[in-house]
C-alpha cells in the first residue's frame, strides 16, 4: 500500500513506499550520457529532468535515469502541464553542484526515478482525490522564489546597460505584444520548433525583447499568451546576442521558469498599463525600426556552410521559395566573358550574349520579328562558383537588378576600358563575402539559386 507525500514531507530517510503528486511546470528532452562502453542505442544511458509543483505551492525537480526503454515512454509522459503521479522515487539531498542546471524550487531535495527502484510515473485525471486547479494555479500563477534580487531588470537596461553581457540570466516581468508564428527546423536527426514573442514593459514604450522559445515550450504557453493582455514573469532566462544584427534576445533553458499572469504587485500595475497600449502603432513603430539589411537577414534562414546549403536545398518542396545566407564564403570564379546576354525588345526572348569583341553572337529566331529592324536590350546574366573551409564548391546565378546594383548598367560595363573591368572583377574573385540567396524550387523539378545580397568581409589584423 503506497501513502501520499507533499513536497514538503518527503525526507531521504524514507523507508516506506509513497508517493507525490504535481503539474509539471518545467521539462526537458532526455540526453544520451557520454560513456566509452555506450556503443550502441541499447547500451547507452538516458537522463531527463522536470521539475512539480503540488496543491500546496512546494516545488522539487525530478530526474529520471535509465536506458532508452525505460526513459523514452516516461519523457512522452512529462511535458509542460501534465499533471503526473510519481510512485516509490528515491529521495537525495540535492548537490549544491547542479543548482546552477535546475530550476529555482521551495524543496532542498531531489527525486530520483529509475528501474532498479521500481519507480514508475503515470498520469492522473481530475476525477483524482487531489486539487488539481490549486496545483495548476501555483504551476503557472505563482512566481517561484527569487533568491537574488540582483538579477531582476527592465527591457530599457537590458538592450542598454552595457553592464549585461551574453550568457547572463535575468529575471523581468513584461507584457506580450507579438506571438510570432511556429516555424518547424529539422536539427540533426529530430524535427524542432521555434517560435519569437515580443516583450515590453512600462520602462519604456519604444524598447522591447524578443524571446526564442524551443518545442514543446513555445507549443504549450504560446497557445494561451494573448497580445496586450497576457502578462509574463520570465525566470532565470538566458540573454543572447543575435551575431548579424548585434540585438539582444532571451532564451529559455533547463533553469527557466514562465509564470502567466503573476499574482503580484507588478504583475497586477503590468496588466492595467496593458490595457492602455496601442498594439498597432507600437508594432508599426518596431517595424520602421529595423534597417533594409537587418529586416532581410531577420528572415533569412541561416545556413553555416556551403555544404549544409545542400542539405537545405533537398527539403524544399516544388514550387517553393526560401532564402539563405552564407557567412565567410570565397568567391572562386566571377567569369564576365559572356555575363552580358541580349533579349529582343519585340518577343522579349533572349536571342545571345555579347563576346569578347563586343559583338552580338546571334540575333532574333522568332518568325514575328525577322522581318523588323531588332532592337536588344542587354543585361548581366552570369554564373559564380563559391567554397569554404570544408571544400564544398556551389554555382550560383547573378542576374537582374541585383547585377546592376554591383555592377552598374550593361552599357556602361562595355564603354570601360580593359584595365577598369579588370580591376572591377578583381573586387570579386577570391575575397571573402557575405552572400545572400534565393532558391526556386520550379516545379518541374530544376532548383535555381540567384544571389540577393553580397556583403564583404574584413578581418581585423591580428
Amino acid at each position: 500500500m503506497e501513502d501520499y507525500l507533499p513536497i514538503s514531507c518527503l525526507r531521504p530517510d524514507s523507508n516506506f513506499k509513497f508517493f507525490v503528486i504535481g503539474v509539471i511546470k518545467a521539462a526537458e528532452r532526455p540526453k544520451a550520457t557520454p560513456s566509452k562502453y555506450a556503443t550502441t542505442a541499447a547500451t547507452k544511458r538516458y537522463v531527463f529532468s522536470f521539475t512539480i509543483c503540488d496543491e500546496h505551492g512546494e516545488s522539487i525537480n525530478v530526474s529520471c535515469w535509465g536506458t532508452v526503454d525505460y526513459v523514452m515512454p516516461l519523457s512522452d509522459l512529462c511535458f509542460i502541464g501534465a499533471r503526473v503521479k510519481i510512485s516509490n522515487p528515491r529521495v537525495t539531498v540535492t548537490e549544491e553542484k547542479n543548482l546552477g542546471y535546475l530550476p529555482e524550487v521551495t524543496s532542498a531535495y531531489q527525486l530520483h526515478l529509475d528501474a532498479q527502484n521500481s519507480s514508475c510515473l503515470t498520469t492522473c485525471d481530475l476525477s483524482h482525490d487531489y486539487s488539481i486547479a490549486d496545483a495548476l494555479e501555483f504551476a503557472f500563477h505563482t512566481p517561484p522564489p527569487q533568491k537574488y534580487s540582483s538579477k531582476k531588470v527592465r527591457i530599457k537596461d537590458l538592450m542598454l546597460d552595457p553592464g549585461y553581457c551574453e550568457g547572463d540570466f535575468v529575471n523581468l516581468v513584461a507584457v506580450v505584444v507579438e506571438v510570432g508564428p511556429i516555424l518547424d527546423f529539422k536539427i540533426k536527426d529530430r524535427k524542432a520548433c521555434r517560435q519569437e514573442v515580443k516583450f515590453v514593459d512600462q520602462s519604456d514604450k519604444e524598447s522591447y525583447v524578443n524571446l526564442v522559445l524551443w518545442d514543446s515550450v513555445s507549443q504549450v504557453f504560446t497557445l494561451e499568451w494573448k497580445a496586450g493582455a497576457t502578462v509574463v514573469q520570465l525566470t532565470n532566462v538566458k540573454l543572447q546576442v543575435d551575431k548579424n544584427t548585434n540585438r539582444r534576445f532571451l532564451c529559455t533553458t533547463s533553469r527557466s521558469i514562465l509564470t502567466m499572469d503573476p499574482n503580484t504587485d507588478e504583475g497586477h500595475q503590468l496588466a492595467n498599463y496593458a490595457m492602455e497600449l496601442d498594439l498597432q502603432k507600437l508594432l508599426n513603430h518596431f517595424q520602421q525600426e529595423k534597417l533594409p539589411e537587418q529586416f532581410f537577414r531577420n528572415k533569412a534562414i541561416k545556413q553555416a556552410n556551403v555544404a549544409a546549403l545542400g542539405d537545405f536545398i533537398s527539403r524544399i518542396s516544388p514550387g517553393g521559395r526560401e532564402q539563405a545566407v552564407l557567412h565567410n564564403v570565397m568567391i572562386m570564379t566571377f567569369n564576365l566573358e559572356r555575363g552580358i546576354s541580349a533579349k529582343c525588345s519585340l518577343c522579349g526572348k533572349r536571342s545571345g550574349y555579347i563576346d569578347m569583341d563586343f559583338q552580338l553572337t546571334s540575333i532574333c529566331l522568332n518568325e514575328t520579328c525577322r522581318n523588323k529592324e531588332p532592337r536588344y536590350q542587354l543585361y548581366f546574366d552570369f554564373s559564380i562558383c563559391i567554397g569554404d573551409a570544408t571544400g564544398a564548391m556551389k554555382r550560383l546565378r547573378i542576374t537582374g537588378d541585383f547585377a546592376v546594383k554591383i555592377l552598374g548598367q550593361p552599357e556602361m560595363f562595355l564603354s570601360m576600358s580593359a584595365d577598369e573591368r579588370t580591376e572591377l572583377v578583381n573586387r570579386f574573385w577570391f575575397e571573402y563575402f557575405e552572400i545572400g540567396i534565393l532558391i526556386e524550387h520550379r516545379h518541374n523539378g530544376t532548383k535555381e539559386l540567384n544571389v540577393i545580397h553580397l556583403e564583404p568581409i574584413t578581418f581585423k589584423m591580428p
